[in-house]
């Protein structure tokens, strides 16, 4: 979700107990915005502040919006916008998370968006989803992964919809590709019981790329799609079982 500098101040309540999950919410007669964000997230110093950096760069286009918005419009209410991250997935070296944004600013119906974002403890930095695989493989891995969400999607949306994609209907096209952008949404995910990862889940908000009657988007691409191509360092996240 596109999101830039606010004009108003807005009294923030904050108050985390110390290791626990951190829990913000903001209210103003503009907006009024919350976050959550997982204890575990919160306890890597790098990752907390690229977390509330997304979340400070969110509030901050909704408080410009919401302002020229209540100008512009009689019937102006407050907006609402809600982001809540989960951990997908967690062993000693990787912890994946998800980061489910709703929002209400008075349109015809509320809007969603996700972030990822996939976090190398030992490195100290994000993955992006190329960098899981051997340099010279990339392009073959991006496109097998393509090739299942594109396939998932098409199942998904005969579902929801009662039929087929058709020519004006099908435009996974041009959200899923083999390309690092269309595939940025990607989390890691494991069965119960498990310690390994066990594949991805490419996440699209509803409305994203397709019609937003059909909601959102969560793409279950399992290893064995792309296992050849991981890093021995990946290889080692990942089970094909």
């Amino acid at each position: 979700m596109a999101l830039a500098a606010g004009l108003m101040c807005l009294a923030l309540t904050i108050a985390p107990a110390l290791g626990a999950d951190y829990d913000t919410t903001e209210k103003s007669p503009l907006v009024e915005l919350h976050l959550l964000v997982p204890e575990t997230a919160m306890s890597i110093a790098p990752l907390k502040q690229k977390i509330l950096a997304l979340y400070r760069a969110d509030a901050a286009q909704a408080k410009a919006d919401a302002k020229q918005d209540k100008e512009d419009n009689p019937g102006f209410h407050p907006y609402s916008i809600d982001t809540i991250w989960r951990v997908t997935f967690e062993n000693e070296a990787v912890v994946s998370l998800s980061g489910d944004t709703n929002a209400d600013t008075g349109g015809a119906h509320p809007n969603q968006a996700f972030q990822t974002v996939v976090w190398d403890k030992k490195a100290n930095r994000a993955v992006p989803i190329e960098a899981l695989f051997q340099p010279d493989q990339v392009k073959s891995a991006l496109s097998a992964i393509a090739d299942a969400a594109g396939k998932a999607w098409t199942e998904i949306y005969t579902q929801r919809s009662g039929q087929s994609p058709g020519q004006d209907t099908d435009r996974a096209g041009n959200g899923i590709a083999a390309d690092p952008e269309k595939l940025k949404p990607y989390a890691l995910t494991y069965a119960k019981g498990q310690t390994a990862a066990n594949g991805i889940v490419l996440l699209y908000g509803a409305g994203q790329i397709w019609p937003h009657v059909l909601g959102d988007f969560r793409l279950a691409v399992p290893v064995a799609v792309f296992a050849k191509y991981l890093t021995p360092q990946w290889k080692d996240v990942f089970t094909a079982g």
